[in-house]
């Protein structure tokens, strides 16, 4: 027979069994839980537009950088330099008057050349009046074409009657001391002529002597002042002064390099190119130049292509630079940055959105808040841009950040849209 207390606890234990098996039925049977109750998840991505265009590389070719005006400048003759008007890092502007040689030789020789040139002046006045005198003075005042024109019919008369009495004295009609007078007076007739014309021309002749001298005197004028003229040295280009070689009282030739002048605004890019690379330039064509050493990019204008290649088979290729604040040095070295066009007209997406797996290519666009999983075929893959086939279309937007914890159906959020 069992003891009371411990049927009392049996049967205690019993109702809170029961008890507890109550409370959990009722419990599941208020809250049911499934998979059907939870929340979608939404991934968070980045994307850009797939566009239908061209994929371009930049092409990068090296040059240097050299002065637009790289000028020496050396005296026109032989002295002493007796001023110097500029110094090292004076700017200057072209036909500015540098330095001077001494001049004193030369101007003595121009007022000699003045002094002459006057005389030869007033020789040909004197020649015009000796020529207009003998056209108009000969013999009571008769003109000389007159003169000249009665002396041709005298002469003209005489050489007549000269034959007539010639002919006649053949027949015996006339006497031979007639005969003889009929020649003389055409002698003496023609003789008249001979000398009106010929005072005339000597007249004509030394008006033209005279006016040639003084041609050739005015020369001589004009050659003294050039030759006193370059005595000045002056700047045949605007720009900087870089060499300042002499020092006044120093002795001075045509073949002294007295000063250096350079121009820094612009500059110029030069480089050398292969054949294949020409078609990559147009002259008047607008370029990036990257200049690494200064960390900035410039742009600048085609100004010359060689039309022929170098001993090395290279074409030479320039471009002008703007340089207002003459940051950019001649000797820098600067990179042409060229667009080459690599594909013409393909579906162009970022590199980064493409996904390598299970020996497929893949991307995710986005429909109606979802990632749709498309199969493509790469054209051509740059590091930034690729170009693509598959069965997306221009305007999509393609997963660029957060593509690799994407399923095709999954619910996304897209955080950034990047271009």
């Amino acid at each position: 027979m069992k003891h009371p207390l411990e049927r009392h606890l049996k049967h205690g234990m019993v109702l809170l069994a029961a008890a507890s098996i109550a409370f959990v039925g009722s419990g599941c049977a208020a809250k049911p839980v499934g998979p059907e109750t939870q929340e979608e998840k939404q991934t968070p991505v980045k994307v850009s537009k797939i566009t239908n265009s061209s994929l371009t590389v930049d092409k990068e070719i090296v040059g240097t950088m050299k002065a637009d005006v790289n000028v020496t400048i050396m005296p026109k003759m032989s002295g002493e330099l007796i001023s110097l008007n500029i110094k090292k890092g004076d700017q200057v502007q072209k036909g500015q008057v540098l330095g001077k040689i001494d001049d004193r030789d030369l101007r003595t020789t121009v007022d000699l050349q003045q002094a002459a040139l006057e005389a030869q002046k007033a020789a040909l006045d004197v020649a015009i009046a000796n020529e207009k005198s003998a056209k108009t003075t000969i013999e009571g005042g008769v003109s000389a074409s007159a003169a000249l024109n009665e002396a041709s019919i005298s002469w003209s008369d005489a050489k007549k009657n000269l034959e007539r009495i010639e002919a006649l004295y053949k027949e015996g009609a006339v006497s031979k001391a007639d005969y003889e007078l009929a020649v003389t007076a055409e002698h003496n007739a023609k003789l008249n002529y001979e000398k009106s014309k010929i005072d005339i021309e000597k007249a004509e002749i030394g008006v033209k002597s005279s006016q040639a001298q003084l041609r050739q005197t005015e020369l001589n004028v004009k050659q003294a002042q050039d030759r006193l003229k370059d005595t000045l040295i002056e700047a045949t280009q605007s720009g900087e002064v870089v060499e300042v070689n002499a020092e006044v009282g120093d002795a001075v030739s045509p073949q002294t390099s007295l000063f250096k002048i350079v121009g820094l605004n612009p500059v110029i890019l030069e480089s050398t190119i292969s054949s294949g690379q020409l078609a990559l330039f147009k002259e008047g064509q607008k370029v990036n130049v990257v200049i690494p050493v200064l960390h900035k990019e410039v742009s600048g204008i085609v100004s010359y292509i060689s039309p022929i290649a170098n001993d090395s088979g290279l074409y030479v290729v320039e471009a002008k630079i703007e340089n207002k604040d003459k940051a950019i040095k001649p000797g820098m070295i600067g990179e042409f940055v060229l667009g080459q066009t690599i594909v013409e007209k393909a579906l162009i997406i970022p590199t980064e959105a493409i996904i390598e797996q299970g020996g497929s290519t893949k991307i995710f666009i986005i429909k109606d808040g979802r990632a749709v999983e498309k199969v493509i075929e790469i054209i051509e893959s740059q590091t930034d841009f690729t170009a693509i086939k598959g069965d997306v279309s221009d305007g999509d937007q393609v997963v660029i950040k957060g593509q690799n914890t994407l399923m095709d159906g999954s619910l996304v959020n897209i955080i950034e849209e990047g271009k």
